[in-house]
């Protein structure tokens, strides 16, 4: 079902109020396909927040290009099913002209060839590769991609902690599975027998964990990695600490030791425990990020780095859009392909046309014994020119032959 309320009753307001300023043109229409229910909403309610206060601090100042932008979402429960439903809605019906398909990777995966298929410009902020590779350069990145966060966890681990015993405890679904495959390569291929000693799956929605962390314990590992997402990921944390003592050191590479509402649940556990980040955190010095933190904390009582991965895709979006001049998808993702060193809380967006990517620097953060995360500290951080997959963006069927080569030649990359 289409959610009106807010997002769109308050883009509509919005375009209302730019229109009044003697630029009454047809809005610009960002579709979102993200989650507002279920357990992907600890997530997905917070990207929409901060694409919809985005939104309003655009069109307070012009809009893009003169026109207002306003916001169409529908609600995918973080299901992948529903997302690409979501995505037909919205390219097909509501014609909107940049399309965020989906709340996860599995979702973004799934439903992103809608926009394909639909010629819409995109945006994700899901973390693993599959879809940004397959994206043929219909879609960009808008945050740190889980193969330089898990990475950046998985050397830390080995080369910092020391540790050589590693468990991971993931849920059975495309995110948990990438991020146990990614970390268990990093990881071992840092050699001195290092290993993964134990991997334990459990269900997406699960809140009892003791199963599972009992064969992880009865491999007496070191080290823990706890990849379960959402409102699930505080209980495994709880237990973990419960079942495996305070001597395991539990890791996550998702942020989610950032959020308050998280380490609400936490508290004092957190203490000894280390989770990967993008640079958007309350921690980084960064002028422009300070700036983004504390304007949403003030709007919304809290920060969340999945804000951050909002405001940078629509800042990117933005000038995407004003530099072709155009709501043309092809044009609009050219320009994108183009930007070198645009600045954004996430540190310079500069397009790599070889993996896709544009953001390589991740951080690890140690969490301290409190509920508060802004006296956490970053103790390791991990950047890459390089492309960081084998795999290599094929621009061919979308934007021509010889693009990839012309491309190439401007970012002085081989």
């Amino acid at each position: 079902m289409k959610t009106i309320s807010f997002a769109v009753a308050g883009a509509l307001v919005l375009s209302t109020a730019v229109a009044g300023t003697g630029m009454a043109q047809e809005p610009i229409r960002l579709g979102v396909a993200t989650a507002v229910s279920g357990d992907a909403a600890a997530y997905g309610k917070p990207l929409l927040d901060a694409i919809q206060y985005m939104t309003g601090e655009f069109n307070k100042t012009g809009g893009i290009m003169g026109r207002p932008l306003q916001v169409v979402y529908y609600d995918d429960r973080g299901v992948p099913d529903q997302g690409l439903q979501a995505a037909k809605k919205l390219v097909f019906d509501d014609k909107v002209h940049v399309l965020q398909p989906g709340s996860t990777s599995g979702v973004i995966l799934t439903a992103m060839p809608v926009g394909k298929d639909g010629k819409v410009a995109m945006w994700g902020y899901g973390l693993a590769k599959q879809w940004l590779v397959e994206g043929e350069g219909a879609i960009f990145r808008a945050g740190v991609p889980e193969q330089v966060s898990v990475t950046a966890m998985a050397t830390f681990a080995h080369s910092q902690r020391k540790l050589r015993r590693i468990g991971i405890l993931h849920i059975d679904s495309f995110p948990g599975e990438s991020t146990r495959d990614l970390f268990k390569s990093a990881f071992e291929r840092g050699g001195n027998d290092a290993k993964i000693v134990a991997i334990a799956a459990t269900p997406e929605g699960n809140r009892d964990f003791s199963s599972q962390l009992l064969t992880l314990s009865r491999a007496k590992p070191d080290g823990v990695v706890i990849a379960v997402y959402g409102s699930g990921f505080a209980p495994a944390f709880r237990q973990a600490r419960q079942f495996l003592g305070k001597d395991v050191v539990l890791m996550e590479t998702a942020s989610q030791m950032s959020d308050p509402k998280t380490r609400a649940e936490i508290q004092e556990l957190a203490g000894g425990a280390y989770y990967a980040s993008s640079p958007m955190t309350p921690l980084s010095p960064n002028p422009m990020t300070q700036q983004m933190v504390g304007d949403l904390t003030k709007r919304f009582g809290i920060y969340q780095e999945f804000m951050g991965r909002a405001v940078v895709g629509m800042m990117v979006t933005k000038e995407a859009i004003e530099r072709a001049k155009s709501t043309d998808a092809m044009a609009i993702m050219k320009e994108v392909h183009k930007m070198r060193d645009f600045a954004t809380p996430a540190g310079p967006f500069t397009y790599d046309p070889r993996d896709g990517e544009a953001l390589k620097t991740g951080v690890v953060i140690e969490g301290n014994p409190s509920a508060d995360p802004s006296k956490d500290k970053v103790v390791f951080t991990a950047r890459t020119n390089e492309p960081i997959y084998k795999e290599r963006v094929d621009y061919t069927r979308i934007f021509g032959a010889g693009y990839r080569e012309q491309l190439y030649k401007l970012h002085q990359v081989d």
